[in-house]
């Protein structure tokens, strides 16, 4: 094969490569300014719940950089703060829990924003120590309940599950495989299609790509 038709395989998989990453970019982009803009109109018209929820989501449609992920966890916090000091500790408490799980849903090797994480879990262990404790814990302080509430928190925080992360990988892995495949040898010397080669390869980009969201998603 001559070094143009690697050249010209090479730029292709890099176009495909980069259609992919903008089509998941632009979707989290879009969705996640709609689920801010949710959140702000329920929140102007009183239903402070569902407010909640869409900042959640909004958080949760993670994208390095974007704005509507800090902006949905600077709301979850103001509406947490604001409970707080109305002494709503269950709103309060669904607020910082909402925060602190869509932050950990989108971590992967890190966890971005870590520091609201670390805040949360301590205002939620604060939060359930200072409500009358469950018959176990009778006994004991509110600072030891803290404590060790706190303690449970912070132990919670599971890394991906490395069965599901694996498979990510794996379906990355045979996507880009196929991809490449298909451009090398599903294509004659005239850039045409070699229809068998194509179609398996075009099935196990498929099943790549299936694979890689679904561990994105479990892990």
């Amino acid at each position: 094969m001559s070094p143009g038709r690697w050249v010209r395989i090479g730029g292709r998989v890099l176009l495909v490569a980069a259609a992919i990453y903008t089509l998941l970019a632009v979707r989290a982009w879009v969705a996640g300014r709609q689920e801010l803009a949710d959140g702000r109109q329920a929140e102007r018209r009183g239903d402070l719940d569902a407010a909640v929820a869409h900042y959640r989501r909004a958080v949760r449609w993670y994208l390095p950089a974007a704005p509507h992920v800090v902006e949905g966890i600077e709301a979850l916090a103001r509406l947490a703060r604001q409970a707080e000091r109305a002494n709503d500790t269950e709103r309060a408490l669904l607020a910082w829990r909402s925060l602190r799980g869509a932050i950990l849903s989108t971590r992967s090797l890190y966890t971005p924003h870590e520091a609201w994480v670390d805040l949360a879990d301590e205002r939620i262990a604060a939060l359930m120590a200072s409500q009358p404790p469950p018959p176990i814990d009778a006994g004991r302080s509110a600072d030891e309940r803290h404590t060790e509430y706190l303690a449970q928190l912070r132990a919670a925080r599971e890394r991906p599950t490395p069965g599901w992360a694996l498979l990510a990988v794996g379906g990355f892995a045979l996507f880009v495989g196929a991809v490449a495949t298909l451009l090398v040898r599903g294509l004659d010397a005239e850039d045409r299609f070699v229809r068998p080669v194509a179609a398996r390869c075009a099935l196990a980009a498929l099943a790549g790509l299936f694979a890689f969201l679904l561990g994105l998603w479990l892990a």
